[in-house]
């Protein structure tokens, strides 16, 4: 009995990893740009390197180099507008990426701003950004009218 209820809880955890994983290679990740993380600061930001103005439904986080423990991303939307996401967990190479589906509207992406806990890196991480672009109807990709 106790087993079984240590095998439920380990089992749902690792369930939601590979469910991650499966949903991340079944698509096509376009870069977004990318950062270097400093152990002298708190945060930093990504600014968004395209600029065809593309509405992104997922994002995807991938650290290099050392683990960063996040407290949170604020994205920044081309229509003034933020979304807080709210993280609290360690990232490393080793364990994977960080996939979020972006909630609400429609909206072409600005940057996303990194909040994190300063640590002794030795070499600063670098945290790089993708997207999975948002298709519309017709299986096109969506761009924002300029």
């Amino acid at each position: 009995m106790l087993r079984n209820r240590l095998l439920r809880l380990f089992a749902a955890p690792l369930a939601l990893v590979f469910a991650t994983s499966l949903f991340a290679r079944g698509q096509f990740w376009d870069f977004l740009g990318c950062t270097q993380v400093s152990e002298s600061q708190d945060h930093g930001r990504i600014q968004i390197a395209r600029h065809d103005r593309l509405f992104f439904r997922t994002i995807q986080l991938r650290v290099s180099g050392k683990a960063i423990f996040f407290d949170r991303f604020v994205v920044h939307f081309e229509n003034g507008t933020s979304e807080v996401l709210t993280v609290s967990e360690r990232i490393s190479p080793e364990t994977g990426n960080y996939v979020i589906d972006l909630p609400g509207e429609r909206r072409a992406l600005e940057s996303v701003e990194l909040w994190y806990y300063k640590e002794p890196w030795g070499q600063n991480p670098k945290v790089s950004l993708y997207g999975v672009p948002l298709p519309d109807p017709n299986g096109e990709t969506i761009a924002r009218e300029p």
